[in-house]
């Protein structure tokens, strides 16, 4: 672990950064880092809220002499993506973060680092105690559960929304300002297996390891594999060499949010003696095909003793194999901007059913609901339960709003050339807070994470400074904003 990042500049960030990665924080499970957050602004004189679904509302009182400058909310989420690799012995439940310096990058040790939010988080908190940060009366939003269906957001109520602006530290692109944002929703498809004895069954295990994996919303157009299609695809094929083949368990994907890195698939066959040999040719055939995308790809297949198989095998790969992975539809106005994907996040064995989370984003409301209502239809039409999950809105750039002019005036001094104006393909909670409070002007912007929602993620300690620069000089010249 690293010994200390408060050697790090801005200080006050890294240490906070610090103290935050110590804490356990995956999504719906937010008490231990909410406590913490509590007993910090007791401990700094800081006046706290807590609603009904956890979120906390902070307030501070203006600096001396900025007592007329307007409010601003300054947001971020408290929950963290809980991912790592397979060899990794770490417990999200009670470890801390390893936190590595990596050149000019920190990193976890073999996890997700969570600096998609910790280290949005912990700038905010950091103005509220810096006696050189000069500001006016500042209202801190910190939700809950944003990364696994924005639960916070959804239960917000407009008492926690008291001022005009939001500033939203939960971007991850150096250089550009998030003005817009898809929406999105899950889909839960649940099959009832009845298991069978089978004495003819030849039993393999086929193990995917090794995909760049990422977030499924800012990632999903980067030439990157879902272990969960390519082990479907694989099944294909032997089924269009003539094969019936038996589901026994698959384990796959671990995140809604996060494209699928492994995947394991045990099944079986009826037939061919020998198959092995078959099969791994068709292994080696994908191989030189998927590491053209994914160098890093393993692709492992062992024998195994199968006794009992799913009945209802064929549906349910008809199913996988039928539900498209990745943009469905990009922009016609932005280029390379996507506007509807899917994300197939999760398959997975639990006792008598086989459990598949999709994900699916849309910029279009109408699309949004159409791909969703296709997946229903086919799920039902196979015999699957699907619960349609509860959608949230997209955020609508508006290029008018003063405060965008002068974070983007501000924003271009600090970085010494203009900044990028971006709508993304990820869902923020600034869809929601608009259509709790209308004439919310929000910005959202922050330092550079690579990797975000894997065990690749990593954060750019000079970009962290930088964005501390830019927060601080919005706050110390809002006073400005209504001259736009």
């Amino acid at each position: 672990m690293a010994k200390s990042l408060a050697k790090l500049k801005p200080s006050l960030v890294w240490t906070l950064f610090e103290e935050i990665s110590a804490i356990p924080r995956q999504s719906k499970k937010e008490d231990l880092i909410r406590g913490w957050v509590k007993e910090w602004g007791k401990k700094n004189e800081i006046e706290i809220e807590e609603d009904q679904a956890g979120n906390l509302l902070l307030h501070q009182n203006a600096s001396k002499g900025f007592e007329s400058f307007p409010g601003v909310t300054l947001q971020a989420h408290m929950d963290m993506v809980a991912e790592k690799t397979p060899d990794s012995k770490h417990d999200f439940d009670k470890d801390p973060i390893e936190l590595i310096v990596d050149g000019n990058f920190i990193r976890a040790n073999k996890t997700t680092l969570g600096a998609d939010n910790g280290i949005g988080m912990a700038m905010i908190l950091a103005v509220l105690i810096d006696p050189n940060v000069k500001h006016g009366p500042i209202d801190v939003l910190l939700t809950v559960d944003e990364e696994t269906g924005l639960t916070g957001a959804f239960a917000l109520k407009s008492s926690f929304l008291n001022y005009k602006y939001l500033i939203n530290l939960d971007s991850e692109d150096e250089g550009e300002i998030t003005t817009g944002s898809a929406g999105g929703s899950d889909t839960k498809v649940s099959f009832s297996c009845t298991f069978i004895t089978r004495d003819d069954l030849l039993g393999y295990q086929l193990s995917v390891t090794g995909l760049k994996g990422g977030h499924s919303g800012i990632d999903i157009h980067l030439p990157r594999l879902n272990a969960i299609k390519i082990c479907i695809e694989i099944i294909n094929q032997l089924q269009n060499q003539g094969e019936d083949v038996f589901i026994h368990d698959i384990q796959g994907g671990s995140a809604r949010n996060a494209i699928p890195r492994d995947c394991k698939i045990q099944f079986g066959l009826s037939g061919k003696k020998n198959f092995k040999k078959v099969l791994n040719n068709i292994l080696k055939q994908n191989l030189v095909q998927f590491r053209e995308i994914e160098p890093n790809i393993t692709i492992d297949l062992d024998e195994i003793n199968i006794e009992e198989c799913i009945k209802e095998s064929k549906d349910i790969l008809e199913f996988l194999s039928s539900i498209k992975h990745g943009p469905l539809e990009f922009s016609k106005l932005i280029p390379k901007l996507v506007e509807t994907s899917n994300n197939v996040a999760i398959a997975t064995t639990n006792g008598n059913l086989i459990e598949i989370s999709i994900s699916t984003r849309s910029s279009i409301d109408e699309e949004l609901n159409r791909v969703r209502s296709d997946i229903k239809l086919l799920g039902e039409k196979l015999g699957a339960a699907v619960e349609l999950g509860k959608a949230y809105p997209g955020w609508n750039p508006n290029l008018d709003s003063s405060l965008l002019k002068l974070v983007q005036k501000l924003y271009s001094r600090e970085y010494q050339k203009e900044v990028k104006l971006k709508a993304i393909h990820a869902g923020l909670e600034c869809g929601l807070f608009k259509g709790i409070k209308p004439d919310l002007e929000i910005v959202s912007f922050g330092p550079e994470i690579k990797g975000a929602h894997s065990p690749n993620e990593r954060v750019d300690i000079n970009s962290v400074e930088l964005i501390w620069n830019v927060l601080s000089s919005v706050l110390e010249k809002l006073d400005e904003v209504d001259s736009y």
